[in-house]
């Protein structure tokens, strides 16, 4: 039995959560045992939470994701993982760079043999790079020291291996294991007409979608750009926005203005039966690991337009798979969601391309045995060495 630490830094819901509660769903029950650690003002995680209660899985929150726990913290840490252990491996997931050092720094010290780093984003956000700020500070000091103590590295993109690799960190301690869908959510997906009236969706029209965390990495405001000018064009198209974020309150002003062609859906917490609402999916993202959310669409069958983040362009094929645009090119965005909207044909055949690439490569098993395979090499070569 691998007994593994896993520490969950993110002071809120989202991919880097659900990723991490799909692997430990997904474990062989026989071969690992996990327990998580969040931080302890976790945020909208209530659904994530909760399956890992079903599961049986004990999470203990914990000083993780302030700028001061990342040096402070330790000790708390040592303590806490000798007291819940013993552990074998102590994985930290990351939302950000640097995030969490505190608990691998801490599992260190608690004699944990096999540090790993899962990191969604293997960079800081461009806006944030040249960022003078302490915070900014605090967590680049903590990259380079988290960096020095892991045993080995995990990414959910090959960009993402690359960008460490960059950084100065051996290719041989890097691992890409993609980011993952739980097969099991689309075993019963709604009819097209059940999913939109239980969402208020008029049946017979098209259906444009955002589903994604409002904020400045999704660029919501840009889908809403494209929105307004393909409207004034006279489509009859319905647009449909879902999440939630910092910044919500203006793109529901926006959204408000443009009712009854553009629907506000809130919070899904079943995001495949939403996404089987749609006939187009979009997110044009500044940056990215691995974003779920597409790979959702595209297994749900549902054609998506992104933006060419990072780790998207691994999975959006332009012409292939769906439409890959420039990131923070407006006018290149509206223009494909214009070609797709005018082409229903091309629109189904990207749809069913990109449904039939993500069902073989990117399903929570997968994810779960690769990660169990990791551990079991990487323990075995700690026990020889």
């Amino acid at each position: 039995m691998i007994r593994v630490a896993y520490g969950a830094p993110m002071p809120h819901g989202g991919g880097a959560l659900n990723y991490l509660e799909d692997l430990i769903e997904h474990h062989d029950a026989n071969a690992v045992h996990s327990v998580v650690f969040v931080d302890a003002a976790l945020r909208g995680a209530d659904t994530a939470l909760a399956r890992l209660a079903q599961q049986g899985v004990r999470v203990v929150r914990g000083p993780l994701s302030a700028p001061l726990d990342q040096f402070v913290s330790v000790g708390w840490w040592e303590r806490t993982l000798r007291e819940t252990g013993p552990f074998d491996v102590a994985n930290l997931h990351q939302h950000v760079p640097g995030v969490g050092r505190a608990f691998l720094e801490g599992a260190r010290r608690a004699g944990i043999g096999l540090l790993v780093r899962t990191e969604q984003l293997p960079r800081f956000p461009p806006h944030q790079r040249l960022s003078l700020n302490i915070r900014r500070l605090g967590l680049r000091i903590a990259r380079g020291r988290l960096a020095a103590i892991t045993s080995q590295s995990i990414v959910v993109s090959e960009a993402g291996r690359l960008a460490l690799a960059a950084r100065g960190e051996p290719l041989q301690r890097i691992t890409s294991i993609p980011t993952a869908f739980c097969e099991c959510a689309f075993a019963a997906l709604p009819t097209v007409a059940d999913a939109r009236a239980r969402l208020g969706i008029p049946t017979d029209t098209t259906v444009v979608g955002f589903l994604a965390s409002l904020t400045e990495q999704k660029q919501p405001g840009l889908f809403l750009d494209a929105a307004e000018t393909l409207l004034a064009e006279g489509r009859d198209v319905v647009f449909v926005i879902g999440g939630s974020g910092p910044q919500e309150k203006r793109i529901r002003a926006r959204v408000a203005a443009l009712h009854p062609h553009m629907l506000d859906i809130g919070h899904q917490r079943d995001v495949p039966a939403a996404l089987a609402a749609m006939d187009l999916f979009v997110l044009p993202s500044l940056w990215e690991g691995m974003p779920l959310t597409v790979l959702e669409a595209m297994r749900a069958g549902v054609a998506v337009v992104a933006s060419d983040a990072d780790g998207t362009a691994e999975v959006v094929r332009d012409g292939e798979t769906g439409r890959l645009v420039p990131k923070g090119n407006g006018p290149a965005l509206t223009a494909a969601i214009r070609d797709l909207l005018d082409d229903p044909v091309t629109r189904r055949r990207l749809a069913a391309a990109g449904a039939d690439f993500v069902t073989t490569r990117f399903d929570a098993g997968s994810l779960a045995r690769r990660t169990e395979a990791l551990y079991r090499t990487s323990l075995g070569t700690l026990t020889q060495q």
